[in-house]
């Protein structure tokens, strides 16, 4: 039998109370209560419960003494401790290693945190277990509950992480962050971009650090500096075109010498047109100190949008417009002569997460409502992208399983290409029939070409893990069908420049 787990509630205000005890009741939780600190500190040491929740309200004992009281006991020092408060200044609470609750009580709210505590304390008694590996969801326990664990424990291994075709890794050593790895990015910049995942699955595997440690902080620095950039780039990016745009610096410039280093970086890699994303990855700062750089550069003139020039004024910034009325020549080649030329492009992966990943991620498409059926049917248009006034393409999704192959052939007519979003087998079993028999060319997201898809007639490329960059990669492959020659690496970015 489950052992029930115990609550406090310390809070002098009797009607919350009388209502948060009822719903833990209803959730199976056993509710002690008490009206003030010194009460509540009595049953705590008596009845160890495994959690309390403390009003800020609470009498004769504030809640940072209570806390620090119980954390020096070793019979209650793992006891989580979350604030309740009708306060609305939640920088004062910041630093509380459990949170705080806001009243009134979201009932929910409430219920979900005290999961997501007790689900965090497990993951902490496995990682007790120094050559245990352990393994979960982040959508139960973030990345940066399980960094703190981590540090709590002084533990030494590899985080490694998932997030459909993304795969990144946190080295720690003794509990501090020592290396990260994300895509092509290394380093803090890695580690500032994966703590920002939201969902996904973690593997902590215990073992050895690299050997060469890449970044030097401390566990909660480094989480600090993470949560601060974090809230620092959401600020900056609505200001910033999407990171699919390729800028360039502006012509017959003088710029001066003496530049910053972060500067001097950012301006040396757009002397090219450069997508805003690959200069991301490609600067060695931060992603807050490029973006800064970015910001500053394009308010001034410096650095302004490659094609702005001379491009059709409706051209999607995917495409130039010379490029966007030649897919349209290509598209209306077997058709009746129209102004507009809409065109399919099909998406490829298992479930309903690859067709959601696409609607969230490509930039300017316009889903035909807020959850598409095509989303759950797996069959249909999920939405349009409007790439000009003379050209539409449809996003698209077809059933991998073998069981519906009838439908590929009628509904695949007008496909320009595929995106595979993942490389599970019923996915590539459905981007192999339209790179084969209906000789459409696939761009890979963020993974190598599968060998069942290499030589296809129409190409297969692999590009980095940005839907914008797949995506214009797809359109141009599309312009020039060509298989991709032996020995030609799998990750093709020049492509996505349109050399």
């Amino acid at each position: 039998m489950a052992q029930v787990r115990k609550i406090l509630i310390a809070d002098p205000d009797l009607e919350s109370v009388r209502a948060l005890s009822r719903a833990l009741r209803t959730k199976g939780y056993q509710v002690h209560y008490a009206p003030d600190g010194s009460r509540a500190l009595e049953v705590a040491v008596l009845r160890h419960p495994d959690l309390t929740l403390f009003d800020e309200g609470c009498r004769l004992l504030e809640a940072r003494t209570f806390i620090q009281i119980l954390r020096t006991n070793p019979r209650t020092e793992d006891i989580p401790v979350v604030l309740t408060t009708s306060s609305f200044d939640g920088d004062r609470y910041r630093g509380l290693r459990d949170g705080y609750l806001r009243k009134p009580f979201n009932l929910d709210e409430v219920l979900s945190r005290i999961e997501h505590i007790f689900r965090r304390n497990e993951a902490a008694k496995d990682l007790k277990v120094e050559q245990q590996e352990i393994e979960g969801s982040l959508s139960q326990l973030s990345i940066p509950d399980l960094m703190q664990l981590l540090g709590m424990n002084r533990r030494s291994g590899k985080l490694s992480l998932e997030r459909g075709n993304e795969r990144g890794e946190i080295h720690v050593a003794e509990g501090r962050p020592v290396n990260a790895k994300l895509g092509r990015v290394e380093g803090e910049k890695a580690l500032f971009r994966l703590l920002a995942w939201a969902d996904g699955t973690f593997t902590f595997s215990p073992g050895g650090s690299p050997a060469r440690p890449r970044i030097n902080r401390a566990m909660d620095d480094a989480l600090l500096e993470g949560m601060r950039q974090s809230d620092e780039v959401n600020r900056l990016m609505p200001g910033l075109p999407p990171r699919h745009t390729r800028l360039m610096l502006a012509p017959d410039l003088d710029l001066q010498q003496d530049q910053h280093p972060v500067t001097a970086q950012v301006v040396g890699l757009l002397r090219q047109p450069r997508a805003l994303g690959e200069v991301l990855d490609l600067a060695p700062a931060t992603d807050l100190e490029v973006l800064g750089v970015l910001s500053t550069l394009i308010q001034r003139g410096v650095a302004k949008p490659a094609d702005a020039d001379g491009a059709d004024a409706n051209a999607n910034e995917l495409l130039g417009a010379a490029e966007v009325h030649a897919l349209r020549g290509r598209i209306l080649r077997t058709k009746a002569p129209a102004k507009v030329a809409t065109a399919k492009i099909f998406v490829c992966g298992s479930g309903s997460s690859a067709a959601r990943r696409v609607m969230a991620r490509v930039p300017g498409l316009e889903a035909l409502s807020a959850e598409p059926t095509a989303v759950k049917s797996g069959f249909g248009t999920l939405g349009r992208l409007v790439l000009s006034e003379v050209l539409r393409l449809d996003f698209c999704t077809l059933p991998p399983a073998e069981a519906a192959r009838p439908l590929w052939r009628p509904f695949s007519a007008g496909a320009v290409g595929a995106l595979l979003l993942d490389v599970s087998e019923p996915a590539v079993g459905l981007a192999h029939y339209l790179a084969w028999e209906a000789r459409m060319p696939i761009v890979v997201v963020g993974a190598e070409v599968p060998a069942a898809l290499q030589g296809a007639p129409a190409g297969a490329l692999g590009v980095v893990d940005d839907l914008g960059e797949a995506l214009r990669a797809l359109l141009v492959q599309a312009l020039n069908p060509a298989p991709m020659l032996p020995g030609v690496p799998q990750v093709q970015r020049a492509i996505a420049s349109g050399a």
